[in-house]
């Protein structure tokens, strides 16, 4: 089987105090997976239990969301020259998140982006660890495309998966179509950044 491919970095660890700051001062959300015909936000059916507040890029409301934004592109103009993929650079999501450890704050297994998925799509993730949390909250990345569907079973994934190793300031990007999720906060809160560049449909 063939490993994961993975571009990492590291970003300034004065960048990373802002952003952090910069998300314990903003009005976070729950996050929901999509809307409902109605156009109801879909809280039930999100494996997500952070808050999160995110933005498109040429569409920030402040300097430090364009500073992060810009920052992200020059990221994943770095990354690229690793994938090779057919990137619209300027069609990209920012997204910071806190997981919190008061309710043991998990994001299940999913992947960004799939070939049956209707939608534009994401072609490249990144993950920024802008605090790792003191237990659990672990990034783990699965080798392969099958979504484990029960996530109360989240470290036992159908295929081998690889525990990412977080510090402050470490920088990951991997294709959006890998199965990945976040294990529980057990103590510490856990604050992520992260950014989806996507592209034409893939071939």
């Amino acid at each position: 089987m063939l490993k994961p491919n993975f571009w990492e970095d590291r970003l300034p660890l004065d960048f990373i105090d802002e952003v952090i700051k910069y998300t314990d001062e903003s009005d976070l959300k729950n996050a929901h997976a999509g809307f409902a015909k109605g156009g109801q936000a879909r809280y039930d059916k999100c494996a997500m239990t952070g808050k999160i507040k995110l933005w498109n890029f040429h569409k920030e409301s402040n300097e430090i969301e364009r500073t992060i934004s810009n920052t992200m592109y020059k990221l994943g103009i770095r990354a690229n020259d690793f994938f090779g993929f057919d990137l619209d650079h300027n069609f990209m999501i920012c997204q910071v998140a806190k997981y919190e450890e008061n309710n043991q704050a998990q994001f299940g297994w999913h992947a960004d982006d799939h070939i049956n998925f209707e939608q534009k799509h994401r072609k490249l993730s990144f993950s920024v660890f802008l605090q790792p949390a003191e237990k659990g909250g672990k990034l783990l990345i699965q080798n392969g495309w099958e979504i484990k569907p029960n996530n109360k079973e989240i470290y036992l994934p159908y295929l081998p998966s690889k525990k990412i190793k977080e510090e402050k300031g470490g920088v990951i990007a991997f294709p959006s179509y890998y199965n990945h999720c976040v294990t529980p906060v057990e103590k510490g809160n856990r604050y992520s950044l992260v950014a989806w560049i996507f592209g034409p449909e893939w071939r």
